[in-house]
């Protein structure tokens, strides 16, 4: 028979900061674990001597049917403890066929490998639960379609889609999750447009997606959103209409002759039958304010304004009677520094071409730029009614925000939400698909660090987790959830690696007795576990060491900026 040698699962934790949601979630993980262990070996009939949450002294417990349940002091893991576990521990004659060593091969590795699948498990609840608050949705309504885009000429603002393939919508998630799911094939959508079905055929695009770890995915981009945009002008030239008025470019106008508006849709069609006359347009405008608060920051204010715009009589388009036009193609801001700023680029400007290719839109000009990054690109732009040309290379940059700032921006209107018609189906359907894509990138995450792929300063450890604990405060119950659900695959993950002390250690023993058909002997499976315990106790010190470093940066970054 073979001898076990005490198992205690790993829970890398962390400080003091947020000291009750921390408790909270390492409660839980470990309990859901450890409850996968103990319920085996219930199962199985092993007898469970000790049930714990926590290492070291016990600071509370009790006995029922024969089992201790207790919480440790500190609360960095907890562990089960059945009969026959310690190869030193006595076995009365009585419970000899309750003891963990005296289990067939296959028993054993199901009562091992129940904690890690228990850990593995708990997200699709933790999605679910997630998934459950989603109670309204966004209705299957375009708000904007994307100029030089699969959609342009298709679909038109307002288009509700009722059906794609043959497939029921219900709201603007299915379809972006349907275009996402279908990089370059045809997709049939029957779309409901003033009251009248109309049947359209728009193939997406294949966009390459440079995701983390060094993965690489394609998803189908068909250049719509469910938002509307906002009715935000911008006017051609000092001698339009729309200059004359008082406009400028980025206003946003508010009602134009008395009518309230919300979108850029409906400023299009008001202006589109407006001819001749003079007609009010009250609006706001952004005015920047640098160095506001003593310098603390940049702002901007709106500033109220009206004006009598007069557009001109005939048969012409909108921005050639009016001088008004969309801001798609105007620049809002350059950075000081930037190479952009260095070749002359300013706000206000507005972009004609690009390596000599008048872009669409604005998203095409950046999927263009973004194709090729390392080239320098020509651009001409206009300024005050004349053209300018410049070349410059696209900065690359990658930064992490130390101090978890947050900006606000003027949002575009929707549709009002609906009921989810498919709540508790749609719940569980997201909770699996949230649960297998955690799962994939954890354990591409894990193997990449086996690879040195990803930095050995990358892992996180006690402090890094506190901290995102702590993160998640202002996201509320989801976002703590969704953490939770990270963490637990994570827990899972790591305590099935083949180390010695671990659970995958314990399955890698039984793996070799089942071959060997005995045990590993009882001195061969202490030296593995002491070196198992030094591997982990090396890779303890090194999350430890990162999550110092980690603050002890951050702190000198605020000392600095103060």
């Amino acid at each position: 028979m073979a001898a076990r040698t005490p198992r205690r699962a790993i829970y890398i934790t962390s400080g003091p900061v947020n000291f009750l949601r921390f408790v909270a979630l390492v409660g839980v993980l470990v309990f859901v674990h450890e409850l996968g262990h103990f319920l085996a070996a219930r199962l199985f009939g092993v007898k469970v001597l000790q049930f714990s949450l926590g290492f070291g002294p016990r600071i509370f417990g009790v006995r029922w049917r024969g089992t201790e349940y207790r919480i440790g002091l500190l609360p960095l893991g907890g562990f089960v403890k059945m009969l026959g576990e310690d190869p030193d521990d006595p076995v009365p004659t009585a419970d000899a066929t309750k003891a963990f060593a005296a289990q067939s091969v296959l028993r054993r590795t199901l009562i091992v490998l129940a904690g890690p699948l228990m850990s593995l498990a708990f997200p699709l609840l933790l999605y679910f639960m997630v998934a459950l608050g989603h109670r309204t949705l966004t209705p299957p309504i375009i708000g904007t379609v994307v100029p030089g885009h699969p959609a342009d000429g298709k679909l038109q603002p307002g288009d509700r889609v009722l059906s794609i393939n043959g497939r029921e919508v219900f709201s603007f998630q299915g379809i972006r999750e349907q275009i996402a799911s279908s990089p370059g094939r045809p997709m049939r959508m029957r779309i409901e447009r003033s009251g009248q079905p109309v049947e359209v055929t728009i193939t997406p695009l294949s966009v390459k997606l440079d995701q983390p770890l060094d993965v690489v995915e394609f998803a189908g981009r068909a250049g719509i959103a469910a938002g509307f945009a906002l009715p935000v002008i911008a006017v051609r030239d000092a001698r339009s209409p729309g200059a004359v008025a008082g406009l400028r470019t980025f206003d946003l106008v508010l009602s134009y002759a008395g009518r309230p508006l919300s979108r850029a849709v409906e400023l299009e069609r008001l202006l589109a039958v407006s001819r001749g006359s003079s007609v009010p347009v009250a609006f706001v405008r952004p005015v920047a304010i640098n160095a506001a608060l003593g310098g603390l920051c940049d702002l901007e204010v709106f500033d109220p304004g009206l004006s009598m715009l007069t557009p001109e009589a005939g048969d012409g388009d909108v921005p050639s009677r009016t001088g008004i036009e969309s801001t798609d193609l105007y620049v809002a801001d350059v950075p000081a520094g930037s190479p952009e700023y260095a070749m002359g680029l300013r706000r206000g400007d507005r972009i004609l071409a690009v390596d000599g290719v008048a872009p669409p839109s604005w998203e095409a000009l950046r999927e263009a730029l973004l194709d090729d990054p390392n080239r320098t690109h020509s651009i001409s732009f206009r300024r005050d009614g004349r053209e300018v040309a410049g070349a410059f290379r696209v900065a690359r940059e990658e930064f992490t925000d130390e101090f978890g700032q947050r900006f606000r921006r003027p949002v575009a209107p929707l549709e009002p939400p609906i009921e989810n018609p498919h709540l508790f189906s749609g719940a569980a359907r997201a909770a699996v698909r949230e649960t297998a894509h955690a799962l994939g990138f954890l354990s591409l995450a894990i193997w990449r660090v086996v690879q040195g792929r990803v930095p050995a300063s990358s892992v996180g450890g006690p402090i890094a987790i506190y901290d995102a604990s702590a993160s998640t405060a202002g996201e509320g119950v989801a976002g703590f959830l969704r953490l939770m659900a990270l963490i637990s695959i994570n827990l899972g993950l790591l305590n099935l690696l083949p180390v010695p002390t671990l659970d995958g250690g314990h399955l890698l023993f039984y793996g070799a007795e089942a071959v060997r058909r005995r045990p590993l002997t009882l001195r061969t499976r202490r030296l593995a576990s002491l070196a198992g315990l030094v591997v982990l106790l090396a890779l303890m010190g090194l999350a430890v060491k990162n999550d110092l470093t980690r603050r002890f940066d951050r702190a000198r970054v605020v000392s600095d900026v103060r």
